[in-house]
Order: C-alpha cells, then structure tokens, then sequence
C-alpha cells in the first residue's frame, strides 16, 4: 500500500490538537464550533492508535532482529583492558626464597660448589622470568577477532527468517493503517450519517407542523373535519419522539468518534467533510467494480491508491510466504546440523608489569605482545536423538507454513470477491435511493399541493411524507454503504483477511 503520511504528520496532528477545541476570546466568551474533516480525523487517530504503535515497535523490534542476524556473518572485534594485583603467589614466594638462599650461601661458604649454588639461586630471583611470574601487578591490553567461515547453514536460515520477519513487520503496519483508516471513516461517516438523519427528522417535524396548520385554519374556516385535523396533530406528535430519537443517535455517533480520536467529550463540533452524495442515478450506476478496480482511487489523506484485489499482493498472503521461506531454510539447516562449523579467532594482547609503586609502565615498549590465532572445528558426535527431534520439528514447522500459505491464499481470493460484491451491491442499493428520493420527493410536493387545494386527503399527505422520509433515511445509509465500500476494496491489498489468524513470521524457529 502506498504510503499515506509523510514526517510531517506527527507535527501537524500536533498542532491539530492544539487548536481543535480553542474556543475563541470574545467580548461574551462564545465558543465556535471546532471543524473536523477526515483526514484530520485520520491525523488525530494515529497519533492514539494503540494497534499501529504495537505495530510501529513490532516492525523496529524485527529491524534489530535482522541486525542481529546480519552481524554474525561479519567480523566481530573486541577489546580488552584489565589491571591485576596479586596479593600473594607461589612466585613470588619462590622468588623470595630463591633471593635469601643467594644472599645466605654467599657470606658462609667458600668452596666452589656452594659459590656454584649460589650463582644459580642469585640467577633465579634476579632473572626476567621470575620479575614477571613474581610481578605485583599486571596491565593487560587487548584484542579479540572471531570469524565464523563456516554454520552449515545455520546463520543463512537465520537471516532468511529475520528479512522475512521484518518484512511481515512492515506489511503489519501498513495493515493496521489500512485497518484504522476504515475505522476511523466508517465512524466519521456514520456521525455525519446520524447528522443527515436527524436533519432530515427535523424536516419530517416541520412538514407535519405545516400540515396541522393548514388543516386548523380549514377546521376553522368550516372546509375541514375534526377527524381531518385529529389526525393532523397525531401525525405531528408522532414525528416529535423520531426527532428526538434521531438527535440522541447523532449525539452517541459523535461522541464514539470523540472516544476514537482522544478528543474532549464536551464541546461543539462540526464534521466538514460529507459522504459523497451528488451522482444522479446514472453516474452511480456507471461506478462499476471494474472501472474502480482500474482507476486510482483517492483516500480521504489526500493520497490517491490503484485497487489491487489479487491473491498474491494481499498482505496475509505475502507474510504466509515470508514464513514459508524462512521455515525453507530452517529445514536446510535442520538436515546439515551433523556438518561442522568452523570458526577462525585471533587475540592480541600487550602485558605491562608496573614497577611497584606505580601503577603503569613507564612507556609503551615495557608493554610485552602475545598473538595467537585459532581455527576451531565443531561437529555433533552423539546428541541423544537432539538433532532428530530438531529436524522433526523443522519439518512438521514447513509443512505447516505451507498449509498456512494455502489457506490464505484461499481466504484473500474469497474476501475479494465478497468485498467486490459488496461494492457491487452497496452501487446498485445508492443507485436506486437515487431515483426513489427524487420521486418521492415530487410526490409529496404534488400530494402537498392537492392537499392545499383540497382535492386530497390527510391520508395520502400523510402516505406521501413518511415515502419521502424513508426514502432519504434509505439514500442517506447508501450513500454512506457504497463510500465505506469503496474505500474498502481501494484498500484491500492491505486489509486483514475477514476471520483470518494471523500468520507470524518465523513461527517455530529455534
């Protein structure tokens, strides 16, 4: 799915709250009504929806998870630095026993075998060696390199499940703000629906009022009977409960889409933005399935998106094949577990030996190397059944993927044919409210006129309003059907599969 918003959505939503609901500073301290279109809605929803944040953190969680996969391919270096005071050791004991035993033979004795011995204990304690194994203190300095040459494809299924991970992620995103954007116009549009419908019993009330009036003053005049004029007043107070019915709907719908989009509760508000209602019957019919499937549709963010309804593109069906291809390579890597790893590692370390007193050398060249470089080789000899059981579970995980590939794929190929037919239905169902509305609206301007005129009855004007009501209420709901599925089959790539589990990524990978 195309991208809707942009970097700068977060600052204008921002901004958005902030002077939503300013009342404005006059000499009475009115407050103007804060005017709300969709796509602030849609702004506003973002920000608050606890689905695509979930989503949002999901996608960076699998972004550092294929970092993670990434970097065991490549070099890994470390370095070291450590600082050793030996207490006491045998060295340093020998050392000193090895110095007393020199000083001692020295001053005693004077034949040339005990001067021999002497020579070799004074050797000892004076030597390199011992200033180094008998040293007080040790700064250590270095560097560790690890490369591994060879996992039997152990890393490769590893970053083939973190790409198809994050992928997944991504296409999780754009399903929950494919998702959020039909919940929050399917809100918008039912308040301004329930707005519609409560002006429209609004109209109902006053054309019921102007017929009680009409058949008073005939009742007065003598042109009219009491049962006439009875009647008159019945139809008005019916249509009062209706008014009052259809104002608590607008008021409930307004204050679900307040509780949507985290806005105040109290406080006018105006919906700017109407369901689309200007096509005469003719152009509603020409808005086949096939002519929106094959042109850009443009979404309530100011963004413009081409329908797509094949299997293939649907985001379950493009995670389902993600995970099939990481359980692909987790099975490769399950059949050469017994192969051997190799691994190749280096360590480089410089050794200072402080005179005591201080705490490090005097210069870098009293800082002694030590380099050593390893190849290591590892391979399974006896695992007990381990690499068995591992290889049954990587094959029990790829048949499953499979099976779960399979049955997304069936459920995209069902959901777009439902969505089409809906679109198909909720086209003809607006086309007809089309025509209806405008014939019943000329019924009752002729029954109104008859009326007037006293060649009708109080039953066929009373007939021809509650037409004339009912075929508005009916317009109104399929104008607002056919819009939320219009929107719902531009956006149906990205849309959750109707009753669908969702599918993960790496489902079963170890």
């Amino acid at each position: 799915m195309k991208q809707f918003h942009t970097w700068t959505t977060r600052a204008a939503a921002g901004a958005l709250m902030a002077v939503l609901f300013a009342g404005t500073v006059g000499a009475q301290g009115a407050r103007t009504p804060a005017q709300l279109s969709l796509a602030d809605a849609l702004k506003l929803a973002e920000q608050r929806s606890e689905a695509l944040k979930i989503a949002e953190a999901a996608l960076k969680r699998a972004q550092g998870q294929r970092y993670q996969s990434r970097a065991q391919f490549l070099p890994q270096l470390n370095g070291t630095a450590g600082y050793q005071r030996t207490l006491e050791s045998q060295f340093q004991a020998i050392s000193r026993s090895a110095g007393s035993s020199s000083s001692g033979s020295g001053g005693s004795s004077g034949g040339s075998g005990s001067g021999s011995d002497s020579s070799s204990s004074g050797d000892l304690a004076g030597s390199p060696l011992a200033k180094v194994v008998a040293a007080p203190s040790t700064v250590t300095l270095g560097l560790q390199f690890s490369q591994n040459l060879f996992t039997a494809g152990k890393l490769k299924a590893a970053n083939k499940a973190a790409d198809a991970a994050e992928r997944a992620a991504r296409a999780g995103v754009n399903t929950a703000r494919a998702q959020l954007v039909i919940d929050v116009a399917q809100a918008y549009y039912n308040a301004v629906a329930m707005d519609r419908m409560a002006a429209i019993a609004d109209s109902t009330l006053a054309q019921a009022e102007r017929a009680l009036a009409q058949t008073t003053l005939a009742r007065q005049v003598g042109t009219s009977a009491e049962f006439d004029l009875l009647r008159a007043r019945v139809t008005r107070d019916n249509a009062r409960p209706q008014v009052i019915a259809a104002r608590a709907n607008r008021d409930v719908a307004l204050l679900h889409l307040r509780q949507l989009l985290g806005l105040p509760l109290a406080g006018p508000m105006v919906l700017t933005t109407p369901v689309r209602d200007d096509l005469t019957s003719e152009q509603a019919m020409a808005m086949t399935s096939a002519s929106v499937l094959s042109a850009p549709v443009t979404l309530p963010t100011d963004g413009a998106v081409t329908p797509d309804t094949s299997v293939e593109r649907r985001a379950a069906v493009r995670q389902a094949a993600d995970a099939l291809e990481a359980q692909r390579y987790a099975l490769r890597a399950a059949n050469w577990q017994r192969l051997p790893s190799i691994q190749i590692t280096s360590s480089y370390q410089r050794f200072g030996y402080p005179r005591e007193g201080t705490f490090l050398p005097n210069s870098f060249a009293q800082f002694y190397p030590n380099w050593t470089a390893t190849m290591g080789f590892s391979f399974p000899i006896w695992t007990s059944g381990r690499l068995l059981g591992e290889k049954m579970v990587a094959q029990a995980n790829y048949a499953e993927a499979q099976q779960r590939l399979q049955q997304a794929r069936e459920g995209a190929e069902l959901d777009a044919r439902v969505a089409v037919n809906q679109y198909e239905q909720a086209q003809a169902a607006y086309a007809a409210s089309v025509g209806t509305d405008e014939q019943a609206a000329k019924a009752y301007a002729i029954a109104e006129v008859r009326y007037k005129e006293g060649i009708s009855t109080q039953l066929e004007l009373d007939q021809s309003r509650t037409q004339l009501q009912q075929a508005r209420i009916n317009r109104v709901m399929a104008a607002r059907d056919f819009e939320l599925a219009r929107l719902r089959l531009a956006l149906l790539s990205d849309l959750p599969i109707s009753g669908a589990p969702a599918a993960g990524a790496t489902g079963g990978m170890r």
